[in-house]
């Protein structure tokens, strides 16, 4: 295992992205390099809030959930295959019963309008610390004060990776002009999301 620091250490160049995204600007700790490809580097979080705590983040640089658009698709398909490996490799005993209470996966949200009714819409900022998308991966909670900092059950703080998933497949199909599937309401869906 290797201790780093930022871009240099996750494979990317110090001017990736803003000034204010330390993973791009090299002030990023990295104390364990899970995976990485030329796409994707997969790390274990500084301060693991499970028994494993793994962060899944594109090379590129995108800022938060909020950023991705149907044509990051592949790279987020990418994103959930990888997790996919890891999980499968290191918890081969994970079900699909036991995946509902002992992984958490997903995203803490970024700054975003939120639309209440027609044009009412109130700004909310954001609840991430790291200005570049990182899917957290976590199994096996070690806290229940660190699951209040990864709440599967409030959207509004946490997307969950299948969440933003279906809301990209929808965002494309409409980009396509397919109709939405799982009838009415899909667009304020979005809007949550």
């Amino acid at each position: 295992m290797s201790t780093s620091n930022g871009s240099a250490g996750a494979g990317g160049s110090p001017a990736c992205g803003p000034p204010e995204c330390s993973f791009c600007r090299g002030d990023f700790i990295i104390t364990a390099e899970v995976y990485r490809d030329e796409d994707l580097v997969v790390i274990e979080d500084v301060k693991p809030a499970g028994r494993t705590h793994w962060l899944v983040m594109p090379l590129r640089h995108i800022r938060s959930v909020e950023d991705l658009t149907p044509s990051d698709l592949p790279l987020y398909r990418k994103m959930l295959a990888i997790r996919e490996q890891l999980l499968a490799t290191h918890y081969p005993d994970l079900t699909p019963v036991s995946r509902h209470y002992r992984l958490r996966s997903g995203f803490h949200r970024g700054e975003r309008d939120v639309h209440l009714l027609g044009p009412v819409k109130f700004h909310v900022p954001d609840v991430i610390s790291v200005k570049h998308l990182h899917l957290h991966v976590i199994v096996d909670l070690n806290s229940m004060i660190k699951g209040l900092k990864y709440p599967m059950w409030n959207e509004f703080i946490f997307a969950k990776s299948e969440t933003v998933l279906k809301r990209l497949e929808e965002e494309e199909r409409r980009a396509k002009g397919a109709p939405a599937l799982g009838g009415g309401g899909s667009g304020a869906g979005h809007t949550e999301l």
